[in-house]
Order: C-alpha cells, then structure tokens, then sequence
C-alpha cells in the first residue's frame, strides 16, 4: 500500500469514528454538508466553492481526504468572523474567501486560490495541500507561460526555469510559480498591497519517519530559500503548526481540537 492510500485510509478511520455519517468504499460521504465540522455551514461557503474551476462540489469535496474540504474546515468560521483569524501571528482580517481567481493575461484556467486572506494592507493567498504532495509529479507548463516568466522577478523566473527541465517532486512547483503569476497580475491593479503566499500543508503525526513527508520538506526549504528575494514574500506552515497557534487562543481553542480530533493521524 502506498504511502497515500495509507494516509486515506486512516483519515477515513477517523472520520468513521467521529461521525455517525456513512461513507462509501472510496471514502466518499453522500453531500458536501456532511464532510464539514459541526458549526460549518455549506451556505456560508458555497458560492466561493462555485466559481472555482476545481468544481469542487461536483463530488470530490466529499472525500473524507479532499483537500478543499480540510481547507474549508479550518477556515470556514472566518468567513462570517475575519477579525478572529489569527494566522501567521497576525490577529484579524478583514474578508476571508475560498477558491478565489487570479486572471493572468494568458487564456485558458486562471490560478485559483484555495483561501484568500485580505488584511491591514496585505493579502494572504493560501495554497492547501493535504495528501496531493505524497505522489510526486513533474513540472507542466503551457507555451505561453515564457511570456510571463520573461517579466518575472529573476528569482522566480529562475525557479520557472529549473522547474520546466527538473525532475518530478513531491513539491507542485509549478502550480506555485502559476500563482506567482496571478499574484502579479493582481498586484499591477493593487500596488499598494503586500502579497504573501503561503503554503499550508498536511503532515501524518510520524511525518518524520516517513520519508515522502521527510524529501517534501526539504524540497520546499529549497524552494523557499530561492525565492526568498522576491517582493511577494512566500512562506510555509503545516496544519499541525497552524492548529498548535490557534490552541493558544480561547477563542480558537475549541475550533483548534475539533480540527486535531478530525485530521491528526499517524500512517
């Protein structure tokens, strides 16, 4: 069994366990509303999920393991109350949205963004991961992408580069650097804004004895270390390190345990 089908497997465990819901043999609760906590409500988040070209309520928000669903559940109660957010040691927000479009001046499927983050003058795109990054896959870009990497900042036309002859990894490089673009795009339009894009990923409790876990880590350590010089400041976190953040705040704590009870698993 793959390290993936390991981590399914024991999510899915531990959904049974906790919710009097069904789930069929892949893993699949019946409607989205069931795969959210207790407290989330589908309406608060629905229209946001619809626009997004991942059609995530086409069936795979259903997944005990859908990413979309863990990002909703950890984020879904600041949709309705951003000025409890606490993220990155930054108290509050202004909006919080899923799914947000970032246009770049290329046709086809624009970046999505899995939360946007709008606070005090800076924007937080957030990149969710869940079990995505256990089956590495080689970097992919269309032609037309040359055109932006051209105009990019050095860093990340380098890391553009390198991505587009490089090997397969853990890491989705190029779904970053394709953020990167909508990121610059957006700024052209809102220069006074900081941009920040962070990279929030799931983690097995033995993350370090697994080594698909272990050779992620240190390929986003690489990646961050050559992209650190640019304007849009690009930063990591697991879920564990985000829930711990929340643990120490009464007003999040309980939202924090509920998130552990429901996802922290050992594979």
């Amino acid at each position: 069994m793959t390290v993936a089908a390991r981590a399914r497997a024991a999510l899915h465990d531990r959904f049974v366990s906790l919710f009097p819901i069904p789930l069929n043999r892949q893993g699949y609760a019946s409607c989205p509303q069931d795969n959210l906590l207790p407290g989330i409500s589908l309406a608060d988040v629905e229209s946001d999920l619809c626009r997004g070209d991942g059609h995530e309520l086409d069936g795979k928000f259903c997944a005990a393991h859908s990413s979309a669903a863990l990002a909703v559940n950890c984020f879904g109660p600041f949709k309705t109350r951003p000025d409890d957010l606490l993220l990155c040691g930054q108290q509050g927000a202004q909006s919080v949205e899923f799914e947000k479009q970032l246009p770049t001046s290329l046709r086809g499927t624009p970046p999505n963004m899995d939360v946007w983050i709008e606070r005090g003058g800076e924007v937080v795109a957030v990149e969710s991961k869940l079990l995505e990054y256990l089956t590495p896959k080689p970097a992919s870009f269309a032609e037309a992408y040359a055109r932006l990497a051209e105009k990019a900042e050095p860093c990340w036309r380098a890391v553009y580069e390198q991505a587009r002859e490089g090997a397969a990894q853990y890491l989705d490089r190029a779904q970053l650097i394709k953020h990167y673009f909508g990121l610059r795009a957006y700024r052209e339009c809102h220069p006074d804004q900081r941009l920040s894009l962070l990279y929030l990923f799931w983690e097995p409790l033995n993350w370090v004895e697994v080594a698909e876990c272990k050779g992620h880590r240190e390929e986003l350590g690489s990646f961050a270390q050559s992209v650190s010089a640019s304007c849009s400041s690009f930063r990591w976190t697991t879920y564990s390190q985000l829930w711990e953040e929340w643990s120490t705040s009464p007003a999040l704590a309980h939202h924090a345990r509920r998130l552990k009870a429901r996802y922290e698993v050992r594979i």
